[in-house]
């Protein structure tokens, strides 16, 4: 047998796991007497994730890491053991990226006069006003 017609048997086998996937779920939500809104609102997730995992075309291959936690979450609500299934998902890919630190404040020269020192200035004119104010109606 060539290594392309084992590649394709594998790929028709996984294909077939993951619809068993699919069909487990299905059935055990149906089961449970819960719809796929009612599913969907327990897990916090958009009803239609939900109808692809149950569909015809669900392959476990074929998912984003968020889509694999929704089914890993979906199969822990309904009770359906994953182990046979783990070698279907995808290897997460790892993603490097080198972190710099960001200095998120404008680069500016230091204030002419301190707060405090604005105080200060304020107090005195406040003062020198009022010694004025006095010093003409007197």
């Amino acid at each position: 047998m060539a290594s392309s017609e084992m590649e394709e048997e594998n790929v028709a086998h996984d294909g077939l796991l993951s619809r068993e996937l699919g069909q487990k779920l299905l059935a055990a939500r149906e089961q449970k007497a819960l719809s796929i809104s009612d599913v969907a609102d327990q897990l916090k997730i958009a009803q239609q994730h939900i109808e692809h995992f149950e569909s015809e075309g669900f392959d476990l291959q074929s998912l984003d890491p968020f889509q694999r936690g929704y089914i890993r979450n979906y199969a822990e609500l309904m009770n359906v053991d994953l182990a046979d299934y783990e070698h279907l998902f995808p290897e997460a890919i790892q993603i490097g990226s080198s972190l710099q630190s960001v200095d998120l404040e404008e680069q500016t020269g230091k204030p002419l006069l301190s707060i405090a020192g604005m105080r200060i200035i304020t107090v005195l004119l406040i003062i020198a006003v009022v010694a004025i104010l006095v010093t003409i109606n007197v």
